[in-house]
């Protein structure tokens, strides 16, 4: 496995890692700072490539996170949220982080809580047989859906509008499936993301594009504190 901060630009009070995945391999060094529970869960996946995934994404936002707070990897206090995104759960301005991985890579950002509220991120391997037009019908709206239809590359531009709306939910902390149609994600000049959401109480989160290895995408959301 190997681990890679983030070196392009990204908003105030956020860093990003990309953890690259050797899949042919048990994540053995992972196991040590896991929980039980953790451990468990990983044992649950019938594949080594979930297996791997779940517990060396989970062993290094551990790592990660225990540099901001100040403790072992194993004793960073994590619960799980609502919907089961977890949250560092200690008193104080505890850092905000998310985790996404899809094939051979994850990324994971940290965030400020005295900078952001709330923080989401994703990456998706792009496959090229999917049904776009079902997807569309499904998860888009009307005005994404003319724009990926009259994109150059229709399967890249529903992509990128895909990883915008899986970070934008996974910041808000709801479940994806059932909200994707309450986001519209718009892209714009450099990278940025627009929001357009139908839920007032969303306003104020932003988004914006991550360069990603070649086949696949990814995208981070946040919301800055001062945008409460």
């Amino acid at each position: 496995m190997r681990l890679m901060p983030w070196h392009d630009a990204l908003p105030s009070g956020m860093e990003v890692h990309r953890l690259d995945f050797d899949l042919t391999r048990d994540a053995t060094d992972a196991w040590t700072v896991l929980t039980s529970a953790e451990r468990e869960r990983a044992c649950r996946f019938a594949q080594r490539a979930d297996r791997v995934r779940f517990a060396a994404t989970r062993a290094a936002a551990r790592r990660l996170l225990a540099r901001r707070i100040g403790c072992a990897a194993a004793e960073v206090p994590l619960s799980p949220g609502v919907h089961g995104k977890p949250f560092v759960d200690a008193a104080g301005d505890m850092p905000l982080f998310n985790v996404s991985h899809s094939g051979d890579h994850a990324l994971i950002v940290i965030a400020d809580a005295r900078e952001v509220t709330e923080v989401g991120i994703d990456i998706e391997h792009c496959r090229d047989d999917v049904d776009t037009e079902a997807i569309l019908d499904m998860a888009f709206t009307a005005r994404e859906s003319r724009e990926v239809r009259d994109a150059q590359d229709p399967l890249r531009a529903l992509y990128l509008r895909w990883v915008g709306k899986e970070a934008l939910l996974k910041a808000v902390g709801v479940g994806v499936p059932e909200h994707l149609l309450c986001v519209g994600i718009h892209p714009q000049a450099g990278g940025a993301l627009a929001v357009a959401s139908s839920v007032a109480a969303w306003a104020g989160f932003n988004a914006m594009a991550l360069p990603a290895p070649d086949g696949y995408a990814a995208a981070l959301a946040w919301r800055a504190r001062a945008s409460e």
